[in-house]
């Protein structure tokens, strides 16, 4: 006999999943904390490993010295904000959180250049 599951079926994968769960509690939790380099910051998105045990949380903000200073915060802040995702998320273990820049802004303002650039020439 075979097992239904009960859920919903999954269209995208378990870390895909885990990922964006993560991504909604720390942009709540980064609300709530009270410092000011945080002001201007966002997560723009959350990659897990695919054994849930990492997960890079990209940050993009204003400028590279406000990314620099919400990147700083974030370390300071991370076993807060690892145990507020305890809190929240339903899983057996808390990946650990890495925090970077956000690479899609550069490679599009990259990419901005160079199509400028064509079209001038």
């Amino acid at each position: 006999m075979s097992r239904r599951r009960a859920s919903r079926p999954s269209h995208y994968s378990r870390s895909a999943r885990l990922g964006e769960l993560l991504r909604e509690i720390l942009a709540s939790e980064l609300a709530r904390l009270d410092d000011d380099r945080l002001e201007l910051a966002s997560i723009t998105g959350v990659d897990t490993t695919a054994e849930l045990s990492r997960a890079v949380v990209y940050i993009s903000g204003l400028d590279d010295e406000a990314i620099r200073g919400a990147l700083e915060a974030l370390e300071e802040h991370r076993i807060w904000l690892k145990q507020a995702v305890a809190r929240s998320a339903s899983t057996r273990r808390v990946p650990e959180l890495i925090f970077a820049p956000d690479p899609s802004i550069p490679t599009g303002e990259r990419i901005d250049r160079i199509l400028r650039d064509l079209n001038q020439q």
